[in-house]
């Protein structure tokens, strides 16, 4: 069993992710000088909303994307199959399609799956945007056919290439485990459990991440007992309370946080604090959480996690053996009818940040807290926008969070960007429907933006003030 899931892992890792050994010397290169403007590498969210924008600023502009997948949407193609979104649909997919009924609906796969073929097909009818499924990028515009890896592609780029597949999103289905697994253990991704949810006495969550908390959900809500469910959980984890992080409430609580920054002691105090207004939870409220990922979770899925009392918080994952778990600070026994679901895949790891703009490449990275789509389409904006590349590099990119202590600094860039971006193009960013705040009432929109411009030097004093602002 655990042999078969990872060989299938393996493929579709040499699929979809690594590089096909080639000779360089006897590359077929009979397709050479194929020109287009922008050279899109990844057709995943970022990439879909970068091509989307760029096309809406200028519709004469050619791109070309290219995916060593298949198909368009990214990690979207490998999710397990009941993943949704887990903020409104309001705030995501690309700027010029409404997303399911465009407010506070949680999109599913099919859906997105549906959505990004449909933004696929109007960019391709314009004759200006060409898609490559199964292309893998070599450098210096040559890209390799993987379906016929001694053939490759040779692109004169006019404009820039543009890497938008900098993040590594990864899922438990293309990921193998960090820990070892002995033979005979049961271990699947959480993409099994529709399929294997009713076969066993015992289910053991490996994860503390939003994954693994999509699985305990699933496997509560589909009649499985809660004393059977053990969550190998190595730290606790604040999250958004969903009611909160809706169309119309998300500014004012943005605001209400980076406010508690300004008098905040240490990073602790603004969780603390909003966590009394309510729209920041905790699953255990006897421990203080160290860990803040930017997941959100509505009221029923918290008291859902709330039902296992399994939790274990013994460090991580070393090694599974057939009797027992050994963590990095107890080894724990366990019974025999138990399959282990692995959520342990890092879906957003914190990277080394990079220069958004170079002098032929553009890096899509997060640009405002953990709203990569919306970055991915002001990057656009912002390329076409008449200012220097010195002006446009200061523009912060803001790495995924993953501590607590990630939070103040994010929020006093993501105010400051969010400042520069409103004064180069004020009005594409009142009706940019990506963007959070366009959904507000134009008096409340302004009035916050108000808000936001006096609490920035405030916000930038205080993160220095606690020693992580950059």
């Amino acid at each position: 069993m655990l042999l078969e899931w990872l060989k299938k892992v393996n493929n579709r890792l040499r699929n979809n992710i690594t590089l096909h050994k080639i000779d360089m010397a006897n590359l077929n290169t009979q397709d050479t000088n194929i020109t287009t403007d922008y050279l899109i590498i990844g057709a995943g969210a970022m990439g879909m909303a970068f091509a989307d924008e760029m096309h809406t600023q200028n519709p004469n502009i050619t791109m070309t994307i290219i995916d060593r997948r298949a198909n368009i949407s990214g990690h979207w193609n490998n999710a397990y199959s009941f993943v949704g979104l887990h903020q409104p649909a309001a705030f995501y997919g690309v700027n010029s399609s409404v997303l399911g009924n465009g407010s506070t609906d949680l999109s599913s796969k099919k859906e997105i799956l549906t959505y990004y073929d449909k933004v696929l097909k109007k960019l391709e009818n314009s004759g200006k945007v060409k898609f490559l499924g199964r292309h893998n990028y070599l450098g210096d515009g040559i890209v390799q056919d993987l379906e016929n890896p001694d053939r490759v592609l040779n692109f004169k780029v006019n404009k820039k290439v543009v890497n938008a597949s900098y993040m590594k999103v990864e899922v438990p289905s293309t990921s193998t485990p960090k820990y070892k697994i002995d033979k005979g253990v049961n271990l699947k991704p959480l993409n099994a459990l529709p399929e294997e949810y009713d076969k066993w006495k015992n289910f053991c969550v490996i994860g503390n991440g939003k994954t693994g908390m999509d699985a305990i959900v699933y496997l509560v809500r589909k009649g499985v007992n809660p004393d059977n469910i053990y969550w190998i959980t190595p730290g606790d984890c604040w999250l958004f309370n969903r009611d909160y992080v809706q169309v119309g409430d998300l500014s004012r609580e943005v605001l209400a946080h980076a406010k508690l920054l300004t008098k905040a002691k240490k990073a602790d105090d603004i969780f603390l604090n909003m966590e009394k207004r309510g729209s920041i939870v905790r699953i255990n409220t006897n421990t203080l959480p160290t860990n803040w990922r930017c997941a959100t979770i509505s009221p029923s899925e918290l008291a859902d996690l709330r039902k296992i009392k399994n939790v274990i918080n013994k460090g991580y994952v070393n090694r599974i053996t057939a009797t027992d778990i050994i963590l990095t600070q107890e080894t724990i026994p366990y019974e025999k009818n138990t399959l282990f679901v692995d959520c342990t895949a890092n879906g957003l790891a914190k990277l080394k940040k990079e220069p958004v703009f170079s002098e032929n490449l553009l890096t899509l990275q997060p640009v405002l807290f953990c709203q990569q789509v919306f970055s991915a389409a002001v990057i656009a904006k912002l390329e076409v926008t008449n200012i220097s590349k010195k002006n446009k590099n200061k523009i912060i990119p803001i790495p995924h969070p993953e501590k607590v202590e990630d939070w103040p600094r994010q929020l006093a860039v993501s105010i400051n960007n969010l400042l520069i971006f409103h004064r180069y193009f004020p009005m594409w960013m009142f009706n940019a429907r990506l963007n959070f705040m366009s959904h507000e009432p134009m008096l409340d929109y302004f009035k916050y933006a108000l808000k936001a411009m006096l609490l920035s030097k405030k916000t930038k004093k205080a993160v220095i003030r606690l020693g992580n602002y950059v």
